[in-house]
């Protein structure tokens, strides 16, 4: 199996928007195909993020790549134990929805799990009653940020931590283009998420 989920709270009783967060260099820190629980560090600005976003009725959904596993670098036991442990830092105060993971390689097929396909947010959407025109992802890839604006996000973040300033200038160079043609969503870029507009998660009922 290439996919794997973890399926953290019930479905929403009605439609509701959702973050989407990538796991290395988001979440936490980037270990380059990590796979010792030891190692998993939160990334700066990340709880109070969850624990803000949680208070507001946003579900947090984790969508990540492993290609580590394709690789054959670890297996998914390795993976699990490194879920474990993220989740027991995370603690109930920044709780996860979901978290959705795939052991594609880069020669995966577009129709796959592996970002830039939006399938982990389709599939995400479908399974907690998520509407993902008004959803919110952050990423540190330009994957990332591709697989939301295909699965139809209205909002996209870029922030520099983990490999995102090597792939800035694509992500910008991706925006102008992306948005000339479609003028679908709003790509935001952020230095970290210590820098992230709160304002976008207040909700009003």
């Amino acid at each position: 199996m290439h996919e794997r989920r973890r399926l953290l709270q019930a479905p929403s009783l009605t439609p509701q928007p959702a973050l989407f967060l990538d796991r290395d260099g988001v979440l936490i820190e980037d270990r380059h195909h990590l796979c010792d629980p030891e190692q998993v560090e939160i990334c700066a600005g990340a709880l109070p993020l969850l624990k803000y976003a949680s208070q507001q009725g946003w579900p947090i959904v984790v969508i990540t790549n492993q290609s580590g596993i394709a690789r054959g670098y670890f297996d998914w036991d390795a993976y699990e134990r490194v879920t474990d442990h993220l989740l027991w830092l995370l603690g109930a105060n920044a709780p996860i929805a979901a978290i959705y993971a795939n052991g594609h390689g880069p020669d995966a097929p577009s129709t796959s799990w592996r970002k830039p396909s939006p399938v982990m947010l389709l599939v995400a959407a479908q399974e907690l009653n998520l509407d993902l025109s008004r959803s919110l992802l952050i990423g540190d890839r330009l994957s990332d940020l591709q697989a939301g604006a295909r699965a139809g996000l209205s909002l996209i973040m870029h922030v520099l931590s983990g490999l995102g300033v090597e792939e800035r200038a694509a992500v910008e160079r991706w925006g102008i283009n992306s948005n000339s043609i479609h003028n679908k969503f709003e790509l935001t870029l952020l230095n970290s998420l210590l820098d992230f507009p709160y304002h976008h998660l207040r909700r009003t009922y």
